[in-house]
């Protein structure tokens, strides 16, 4: 549902239009702010994960977007929808950076597996949402009912969550976190001193790397295919459906990442990326662009949980919350500037050379990876 909320909006952007008689740049800026709003509540989130338990956390941010969702059901003006939107946005943001660690503690042997299938089950909701979106807009039904769907579906699924950390080994866990001194709770000066770890500041620079380029190919991939391979907008849209398909990938590269080591098979995945995409821009048959997708796309979605368990394997668990934030942070808020970027490029020098400088990035993470490991 984090995934779902988040990516309803784009399939409304032109429903909005009409009903709010706005601009595609209004409703650009009003998905923009939504991820600004995602970005800002990664670090605040992981310091009081690590402070009051992971549980409370997640289950604050669902109580948070799904009220903001019925703020959204019922916004008379477009102004009233972004705020809501904005808000969404942070609900969302907390999740992830709490659930890695808290998934990392639950199941310490198989880390990689536990949040391949956290990112899959992530991934879902996002391939769902424009799906949902397309059936309520032929139906009867008001387009703005499906925040009310959102709203009802997110509080059930907190409610469930809820049962399942009162188990006793979760009570007792959260009663010996709460018995701990006070003196122990992680202050600004614990936080960034793990970045002294020549792994972790290495590490971040190859995940925001790998943020960097994912979010200039989603941003305009289905463009590219279009004006660049001739395809039409439904092709394009298919294949655009079959890059997000991959990341069932991450069940698997998940569970090989716990058994083979996490920077070998990252330097697997990297070269996958490479090799689908160079091979994207110079083939023109519909066929192998069709599978080349998958490729890189098995390469680009499963990465997620590898660069995870890595993060979690290096980052001390009294203080994983707070540094997730902090890099999640640096790597969504530099990330964000990628489709500006590659949009920029296509315009003035073409998709080619726009989609070249995303293969020099991931060359360049090869390398770091490659450093890494030494």
């Amino acid at each position: 549902m984090v995934q779902f909320v988040r990516y309803v909006f784009p399939p409304l952007f032109e429903t909005l239009q009409a009903t709010y008689g706005v601009s595609n740049t209004q409703t650009g800026l009003l998905f923009t702010l939504l991820m600004l709003g995602y970005s800002t509540a990664q670090l605040p989130a992981g310091v009081l994960g690590d402070r009051f338990g992971e549980p409370r956390v997640i289950l604050g941010g669902v109580g948070l977007f799904a009220t903001a969702a019925i703020g959204a059901f019922l916004a008379p003006t477009f102004a009233l929808l972004t705020a809501a939107a904005v808000v969404i946005g942070v609900g969302t943001g907390v999740h992830k950076t709490v659930a890695i660690p808290y998934l990392s503690k639950e199941y310490p042997q198989r880390t990689g597996l536990a949040l391949g299938v956290l990112d899959t089950i992530g991934q879902f909701g996002g391939i769902v949402a424009p799906v949902v979106v397309v059936g309520l807009l032929a139906s009867p039904l008001h387009w703005n009912v499906v925040f009310t769907l959102i709203t009802v579906v997110s509080l059930g699924l907190g409610a469930i969550f809820f049962i399942s950390t009162t188990s006793s080994t979760t009570v007792q866990s959260e009663r010996s976190r709460a018995e701990t001194d006070g003196s122990d709770d992680p202050g600004v000066r614990a936080y960034l001193s793990i970045f002294s770890d020549r792994r972790l500041v290495l590490f971040l620079v190859v995940t925001t790397l790998f943020t960097f380029v994912w979010n200039g190919i989603a941003s305009f991939f289905p463009l590219f295919l279009a004006t660049q391979k001739g395809m039409s907008s439904d092709m394009a849209g298919l294949a655009y459906s079959l890059l997000f398909a991959a990341s069932l990938s991450q069940l698997v590269t998940g569970d090989i990442s716990d058994r083979l080591g996490r920077l070998r098979v990252a330097l697997l995945l990297f070269v996958l990326m490479i090799v689908g995409l160079a091979l994207i821009i110079a083939v023109q048959a519909l066929v192998p662009l069709l599978v080349l997708t998958v490729v890189m796309g098995i390469g680009l979605h499963g990465f997620r949980p590898v660069r995870d368990s890595y993060l979690m394997d290096i980052i001390p668990s009294s203080i994983g919350g707070g540094t997730l934030g902090i890099v999640r942070t640096v790597m969504t808020v530099i990330g964000a500037l990628s489709p500006a970027l590659v949009g920029y490029l296509s315009d003035t020098v073409g998709f080619t050379a726009a989609f070249v400088v995303l293969i020099v990035g991931l060359l360049f993470g090869i390398a770091v990876i490659s450093v890494l490991e030494t």
